[in-house]
């Protein structure tokens, strides 16, 4: 899948509940919402991978939140983080199953695939695509969610959208 399929994608089952939320969408080349919190602003964008896609491993997407002075993706954060910071245990471990079983549609390409013929540090780093995720993570860690179909990109909005409302919701009722 292009990262524009992608986007757009994620923006057809996300946006309609943000929008519903007072959210808006931001004018820049990731897909970003915003909604003004009181002085500030409340943005969340999707990243696609700057690897491409690629027919054996997928490719992977991140989720960041800021609070900020303006309305514009990465600008004048007072707060920004990626989404595990916000995650519970829970969330966690339902991460953990659900790329485990999006990797196990990944198939390993032929020992006469080009990357093999690549240096061995390549080499490690491709095959880490298909390593299952076998950690625990926490709140640094750094959450990519792979994909290999629209199904999972399906799958992942459909585990991230309630975490994102929890997430909203806590801004909402805070002062940062």
């Amino acid at each position: 899948m292009k990262s524009t399929e992608v986007y757009r994608e994620i923006n057809s089952l996300i946006f309609p509940g943000l929008k519903s939320s007072g959210f808006i969408k931001t004018k820049s080349g990731m897909l970003g919402y915003y909604k003004q919190l009181k002085e500030y602003y409340l943005v969340i964008w999707f990243q696609c991978s700057r690897d491409g896609f690629d027919k054996y491993a997928g490719s992977k997407f991140i989720v960041e939140l800021q609070i900020s002075k303006t309305n514009e993706i990465g600008l004048d954060t007072v707060i920004r983080h990626r989404i595990p910071f916000f995650l519970t245990e829970t969330d966690f471990a339902e991460i953990t199953k659900t790329e485990n079983q999006i990797k196990d549609k990944f198939k390993k390409p032929q020992k006469t695939h080009y990357i093999f013929s690549l240096a061995e540090d390549i080499q490690k780093w491709y095959k880490k695509k298909f390593e299952k995720a076998d950690n625990t993570y926490n709140k640094s860690s750094d959450i990519w969610f792979v994909y290999f179909d629209q199904t999972d990109v399906q799958k992942w909005i459909n585990l991230i959208k309630p975490i994102l409302n929890r997430i909203i919701y806590d801004f909402e009722q805070t002062e940062y």
